[in-house]
């Protein structure tokens, strides 16, 4: 079956008039034309699309997208969406993205660290003192890895195997001088030099193939002291690791939802926001975990200060209200 044919393409000046058209107010159309030249019309429409009117059926209800299942939208906008306003909500969400970003690299960085560290210091002996045994090379041994990853799966190999192989390429070609100089001279790698190479998602698939015991070593340094919640940081990993990717590709994160309602420790930092889904599973359910770790990181950190004082520059664009970024109204 041939795919549908794609919309014609259109000068900077048709789509302003198509925006015009189609009730958006143009302030200033130079000023509209260049910023679609250096932005782009279709990256824009991402931060317009909510300001248009709903389609809706007889009875006035709201009808879904087929593919979606989110409501359709008509070509029509709001009354009083104004593109400057619209320019400004892309301005306000690029700030927060490099808000975000370094809210995450505080975060990767520790977490990183703790993990070298923790599992670094090896396993207790009964012997003797019963001290802990260091282990430089403990990124190598399986037996700290949780006996299920370490299942092969049918023909395909099993998670550690394939965590292993992906590492080995990060080594490789990590041109990091630690990483350079200990192949050049031909030197095991311990824990505190491979980590140089990791990145997120690497750091979260090896938390997450950890023996709780060594889980919990690393939750404590973060602190999560409830033990049997070692699987809420795993959790939390992956959600900040899509959050870096959208951030490091410049993808919209404003009003992005999860399709996980985001789990949280018993901690009362999280008491407010507990009962909360919209929040859970929103942008600022995720701040508020990156703040509960960067107070572990830095106690006189003024990270969220600075995310509330964005926040609170969130441009009046119609059907865009702050509830999309998942902040409580209280």
């Amino acid at each position: 079956m041939p795919l549908t044919p794609p919309k014609p393409f259109k000068h900077y000046e048709e789509l302003i008039d198509i925006l015009i058209e189609r009730g958006m107010v143009i302030g200033n159309r130079e000023r509209a034309i260049r910023k679609l030249a250096q932005v782009g019309y279709y990256r824009l429409s991402g931060f317009w699309y909510p300001a248009r009117v709903i389609e809706r059926d007889e009875s006035h209800q709201a009808i879904l997208c087929e593919y979606l299942k989110r409501p359709k939208r008509l070509n029509q906008f709001q009354p009083s969406t104004e593109f400057d306003q619209v320019f400004n909500l892309y301005v306000f969400d690029k700030r927060l993205r490099l808000t975000m970003l370094d809210g995450l690299e505080r975060i990767e960085i520790f977490v990183r660290s703790v993990i070298a560290h923790e599992l670094g210091r090896g396993k207790k002996k009964q012997s003797g003192t019963g001290a802990d045994i260091p282990e430089p090379l403990a990124w190598k041994d399986s037996d700290y890895i949780n006996g299920k990853f370490l299942k092969k799966r049918g023909h395909r190999p099993s998670f550690w195997e394939e965590w292993q192989n992906k590492h080995s390429k990060l080594i490789e070609r990590s041109q990091e001088d630690c990483i350079v100089w200990h192949r050049k001279n031909e030197k095991e790698m311990p824990f505190w030099v491979v980590i140089e190479a990791w990145d997120f998602g690497t750091m979260s698939k090896y938390y997450g193939m950890l023996k709780d015991q060594y889980r919990q070593r690393i939750c404590s340094r973060l602190g999560i002291e409830n033990k049997t919640e070692t699987d809420v940081l795993q959790a939390w990993l992956m959600e900040m690791n899509i959050l870096r990717n959208r951030c490091a590709h410049h993808t919209r994160i404003w009003n992005q939802q999860s399709s996980r309602i985001l789990k949280l420790t018993s901690h009362d930092a999280f008491e407010d926001i507990k009962q909360n889904r919209n929040t859970r599973s929103r942008l600022y359910g995720v701040i508020r975990i990156m703040w509960f770790l960067i107070e572990q990181i830095g106690p006189s950190s003024c990270w969220l200060d600075d995310v509330n004082s964005l926040i609170e520059q969130f441009p009046q664009v119609p059907g865009c209200p702050l509830s999309s970024l998942g902040k409580p109204a209280e």
